[in-house]
């Protein structure tokens, strides 16, 4: 399909922008909005780097949509925003609870309808600890076999949480310097609301952007992009479930 050149010009002045800032909005989108020969060489753009293009209200992001992405965030980069002293296995720990964060609006992703209204940092905590004995109840051996299907360090994620002291904090300001659970919960909100997930609605009570929810609708809940990872963090509650309803 041949397109004409304003349409190209166009279309590349806005990727241009989403490259620069990974968002995008006001007039400078209305082509992008307006003309769909504009908004398919934008999108073709965003996918000859692993990239989608999502609109969420009125403003555009760019989101990496694989690993190979240029745009997408390094384990390094992670690292930095948690400390100095950050190890892999706080950025393991930190994917673990942004994934169980999402999860709790969506019933653990079997429905594409956001279940609550917020989430509080109590229940938050409650709902990791939860998983974390999900993770435990599947032995060390299997644990280190999944490690290779998912990339993912599931043991150093329980030792992880393990070592973290588990006093409960009213606030952030009260946990100050001391590594607990619930301190490192709050570490995750700040990387979270820089990435645009989540935002603040009440004292210590947490809801999905729109950006994120459009995100995790149309792409995250396809196990092609989550890589089967939520179906294995959550196939006990399947088997508990079906256990129950033998029981009745």
């Amino acid at each position: 399909m041949r397109y004409n050149e304003q349409a190209v010009m166009q279309a590349f002045e806005i990727f241009a922008a989403l490259m620069g800032n990974g968002e995008q909005s006001g007039k400078e989108i209305e082509p992008y909005l307006l003309n769909d020969d504009v908004r398919s060489l934008t999108e073709q753009f965003a996918w000859r780097v692993d990239s989608v293009i999502v609109q969420a209200g009125d403003i555009l992001y760019l989101i990496p949509k694989t690993g190979f992405s240029p745009f997408h965030l390094k384990m390094e980069e992670v690292r930095r925003e948690l400390g100095v002293n950050a190890t892999n296995a706080d950025v393991y720990m930190m994917y673990l609870c942004i994934l169980i964060f999402i999860g709790e609006f969506y019933c653990s992703y079997q429905s594409s309808n956001i279940q609550r209204d917020f989430l509080t940092v109590d229940e938050w905590l409650d709902k990791v600890g939860e998983r974390i004995e999900t993770l435990r109840e599947h032995g060390e051996e299997a644990l280190l076999r999944y490690e290779k299907d998912f990339d993912c360090n599931w043991i150093a994620i329980i030792q992880k949480w393990d070592a973290l002291n588990d006093i409960r904090e009213s606030s952030f300001r009260q946990a100050g310097r001391t590594v607990t659970r619930i301190s490192f919960l709050y570490k995750t909100c700040e990387f979270m609301k820089k990435q645009q997930i989540l935002m603040e609605i009440g004292d210590d009570e947490y809801t999905l952007t729109e950006k994120a929810q459009i995100i995790v609708q149309r792409y995250f809940m396809e196990t092609q992009y989550n890589r089967g990872i939520l179906q294995f963090m959550y196939q006990y509650d399947g088997r508990k479930e079906n256990e129950n309803a033998g029981n009745i």
